[in-house]
């Protein structure tokens, strides 16, 4: 059986995948596999920061990136990106805040993302 963060990461996955249908190239945790197609954003999540109150509570907050573009495309890409998040917030992901960032992507160079942090999920069953 998986820890709770792993069952939670996994809901996290088919949920934005589901939010996003065909604008979304990937939804990953592998930054390797974040290279968004022309037209498209790509999804990375990060490991979530985890806090403890008291003996039994734990908290998680994750952390994804909207990515898109390529480096050729970079102009389109903020429309893109807009589009994401306008699907995210209509679809009621439980958002905190998003900002403005670029993600590095070997091989590639720097493209358009905003890093979106998120409010507590509850999108892990039996929790």
């Amino acid at each position: 059986m998986s820890s709770p963060a792993i069952q939670e990461r996994e809901r996290l996955i088919e949920t934005l995948t589901d939010m996003l249908g065909s604008l979304a190239s990937t939804v990953t945790i592998d930054a390797q596999e974040a290279r968004p197609l022309p037209g498209k954003v790509s999804v990375l999540i990060d490991p979530p920061d985890i806090s403890f109150e008291g003996w039994r509570y734990v908290n998680r907050t994750w952390r994804i990136a909207l990515i898109a573009g390529t480096p050729a495309t970079q102009a389109d890409a903020f429309d893109l990106l807009m589009e994401a998040l306008e699907r995210l917030h209509e679809h009621r992901l439980n958002m905190k805040e998003a900002k403005p960032a670029s993600f590095s992507l070997a091989g590639v160079g720097s493209l358009a993302a905003y890093e979106i942090t998120l409010n507590p999920l509850e999108l892990t069953e039996g929790e």
